[in-house]
């Protein structure tokens, strides 16, 4: 009973303890779950954000894509040998002035026509260095000697060549701006995350606060004698403050864990001596390869001083240097890439070309089998009604069978009637010929029963 007193007192004094505790806790609870639920906002905000600024970049790649076949289409319509290749790319190549599509219903505002004056100055200054660069010729008008069709298509490849670069400066106006917008949400979660760390930090801590407050209340724990090993010279101290009271089975996992302690400190000496052995090696061989270097780097300056007359900067060397096959190679990847793209277009429309003869087949194929089986079926009908026929067929013959062994019955019945008669008839004669009586002539045997035979006896 005393122990049950003293474990309630305990329990009331961690009750009161908690309720102080509550409404704190409550607060800091709120607290982590509103910020939590503000990151995940956050977060798919960004998912939508990022996901739109990855549509933008496949539209840039498609728009850049068309801009190589329109060059593409443009180096086709050339053809081969053709003397106005220089002027013809000129006049695809230049800038023209171009309306804008989207016209207002009111008049411009003075600001507008200061603008367009302005980009009018322009466009002429560009067209007069064309001109001039053209050799002469205008490139508004096909000059003598060129095909008109040619110079029409050209013309409207360069419209096209416009359009597709007004839309990718569109477009990479709005992925600049939502890569602007990402990076200010990715700010906002960081901060986010930031306060969310701050949250729970003051959580944990005021758990740990808590918890060691509970942990300085005092309990009262009931011992026997047996259970105290905190003997000091064979006798029990008069002061027990200093002890500790735990589990008799927490006494063997410490001594267990010592051991394990003294073998994992044996591998950490073995380690060490692993990890000593390889970092001398290490040592050893960085210096080699650091005499090698210092050799490679000597014979280096000896030969740019044989081939330039000083030590000379490779870095700057390259950037400064145009590398002629680099700019061919590019040229080549270029134009391998267009030959891929289009050999990609005919293989895409074939693969569409067999996938729709393949529908087709299966179609036919699928009507056949339909075929089939009504064939199957109607087989089926048959052979049952040929079945049904043969055993019809055999009933017959088996009932004519039955009328002949009647009939032979019959027949074998008449003609012992008939020996009977003659018997009877021959025993008559007998008497009448001893006694000298006259002879009756012989009684007529009844006829058979046939359908004359009872007609005429119906008669």
């Amino acid at each position: 009973m005393k122990n049950a007193d003293l474990r309630q007192v305990t329990l009331f004094e961690e009750f009161v303890l908690l309720k102080e505790y509550e409404i704190r806790e409550e607060s800091l609870a709120d607290k982590v779950s509103s910020k939590h639920q503000e990151k995940l906002d956050m977060q798919n905000k960004i998912m939508e954000v990022q996901a739109k600024l990855d549509n933008k970049k496949k539209d840039i790649e498609k728009l850049m894509e068309k801009d190589k076949k329109l060059h593409a289409e443009f180096t086709n319509s050339l053809g081969e040998n053709n003397k106005f290749v220089d002027y013809l790319t000129k006049v695809f190549k230049k800038k023209i002035k171009r309306t804008k599509k989207k016209a207002n219903d009111g008049g411009e505002s003075n600001d507008d026509s200061d603008e367009d004056s302005d980009d009018e100055s322009d466009w002429e200054e560009s067209d007069e260095e064309s001109e001039s660069e053209a050799g002469g010729f205008d490139l508004d008008v096909c000059p003598q000697g060129c095909d008109q069709s040619i110079y029409d298509s050209t013309c409207q490849l360069r419209e096209k060549r416009l359009d597709n670069e007004e839309e990718l400066v569109e477009e990479k106006k709005n992925a600049e701006a939502m890569k602007k917008e990402l990076e200010g949400l990715q700010k906002k979660a960081k901060v986010i995350d930031a306060s969310l760390k701050y949250a729970q930090n003051d959580l944990e801590a005021f758990q740990l606060e808590k918890q060691q407050k509970l942990n300085e209340l005092d309990v009262v724990v009931t011992l026997r004698l047996h259970q105290i090993l905190h003997i000091v010279n064979s006798v029990l101290p008069q002061d027990l403050s200093q002890t500790l009271v735990f589990e008799s089975s927490g006494v063997e996992r410490l001594q267990h864990r010592i051991k394990e302690l003294e073998h994992e400190k044996h591998l950490q000496k073995k380690q060490m001596k692993e990890s000593r052995k390889k970092h001398v090696q290490l040592i050893k061989d960085r210096k080699l390869f650091e005499e090698k270097i210092s050799e490679m780097n000597e014979t280096c300056n000896e030969m740019m001083i044989a081939k330039f007359g000083c030590i000379v900067d490779l870095e700057k060397l390259e950037t400064v240097v145009v590398n002629r096959g680099i700019e061919e190679m590019k040229e080549k990847l270029r134009v391998t890439e267009i030959t891929c793209s289009e050999e990609m277009i005919d293989l895409n429309k074939l693969v569409a070309e067999k996938k729709d003869r393949i529908t087709e087949l299966i179609k036919d194929n699928t009507n056949r089998l339909e075929q089939l089986c009504m064939l199957s079926t109607e087989k089926k009908d048959l052979e049952s009604s040929l079945d049904s026929r043969q055993k019809n067929l055999g009933e017959e013959y088996t009932g004519q069978r039955k009328s002949d062994v009647h009939e032979r019955k019959r027949l074998i019945q008449l003609v012992q009637l008939q020996a009977q008669e003659i018997d009877a008839l021959k025993e008559e004669i007998m008497l009448l010929s001893r006694k000298g009586g006259h002879i009756l002539p012989p009684a007529q045997p009844p006829l058979p029963q046939t359908p004359n035979n009872i007609h005429s006896v119906n008669h």
